[in-house]
């Protein structure tokens, strides 16, 4: 089967656009359409639908594309132990991980890694919980960075911290001349939050819901940066990890207060892999690192 046809036909899943995949290809749109059709011809089945708002891939187009993403990933394992064998140290990792850790925290862990293996390149993809884990299980990373995931028999968690979460605010806040803060006093005042999908977002909320409170929100994000650019523009609070706001308690932009009387916690943070894979030298290596950083 052409390893061409198969590498096009997963960038447009992964896209949902032909056009979008030729420009990450640097490649004509009529070739992708050419080889995708003479991979449908080849399966004798059809794998996109074409539509006014893109493609979508049909039910045989959902199968090739996640076993196409193991094959490609295994075929990367296996060059990863080749070159371990001849005492080479490249290739790549692929790590999911929740937005709050990509701005600090990995990129230092990263940058320390390369610095002892320089012939490492990293691909780094930033998701909620929910989507870190599903890239898990279909073998779309080597490993995830997880906050609070549900257990599941087929992922392993292989390092982890537990960690509370505290009341984010601007120094100018009305809140931050006092050294800790409940949540009643919290529920007074507009919060920038995540949205109700992510894990962090539900555990808040599950919190509020204990007390009979209810947060008020001044604005929802997927970002985590957008959230403390609020919170310190904008007047709002939220709750994070301080470990997540390092460079702005340094520079004094932002304050963390612990909740009382008891803290918001247990908040685990899990570095994650699949049970039944067998990671590349270099992932497991990096690992290592992590489990040091975060103990």
């Amino acid at each position: 089967m052409n390893h061409t046809a198969l590498r096009y036909f997963v960038e447009v899943a992964d896209c949902r656009s032909i056009r979008q995949a030729a420009n990450r290809l640097h490649v004509a749109a009529s070739a992708i359409s050419r080889q995708i059709a003479n991979l449908e011809h080849e399966l004798g089945a059809e794998l996109i639908e074409r539509g006014p708002s893109g493609i979508r891939l049909t039910a045989a187009g959902e199968v090739v594309a996640q076993h196409c993403r193991s094959t490609f990933r295994e075929f990367q394992r296996i060059r990863s132990l080749v070159d371990d064998l001849k005492g080479l140290r490249r290739g790549q990792i692929d790590i999911f991980c929740v937005e709050g850790l990509v701005v600090e925290f990995l990129p230092r862990v990263l940058a320390a890694f390369h610095g002892e293996n320089p012939g490492i390149d990293y691909r780094v993809v930033t998701a909620p919980t929910d989507r870190i884990v599903e890239a898990i299980v279909k073998d779309e990373c080597d490993f995830g960075i997880t906050i609070n995931a549900i257990a599941r028999p087929d992922i392993k968690t292989v390092a982890s911290r537990i960690d509370t979460l505290e009341v984010v605010i601007a120094p100018g806040h009305p809140l931050a001349e006092r050294a800790s803060i409940t949540m009643e006093e919290a529920a007074s005042y507009p919060m920038a939050l995540l949205q109700p999908s992510f894990g962090a977002r539900q555990f808040i909320d599950a919190q509020f819901a204990q007390r009979g409170l209810a947060p008020r929100e001044l604005m929802t994000s997927n970002s985590v940066v957008a959230l403390k650019a609020m919170v310190q523009h904008g007047g709002a609070l939220t709750f994070m990890s301080p470990m997540f706001i390092g460079d702005e308690l340094s520079r004094g932009v932002l304050c963390a207060r612990p909740v009382t009387p008891e803290p918001l916690g247990p908040y685990r943070l899990e570095v994650q892999a699949h049970r039944d894979r067998r990671l590349p030298f270099a992932a497991h290596a990096l690992l290592s690192h992590l489990e040091r950083a975060l103990s």
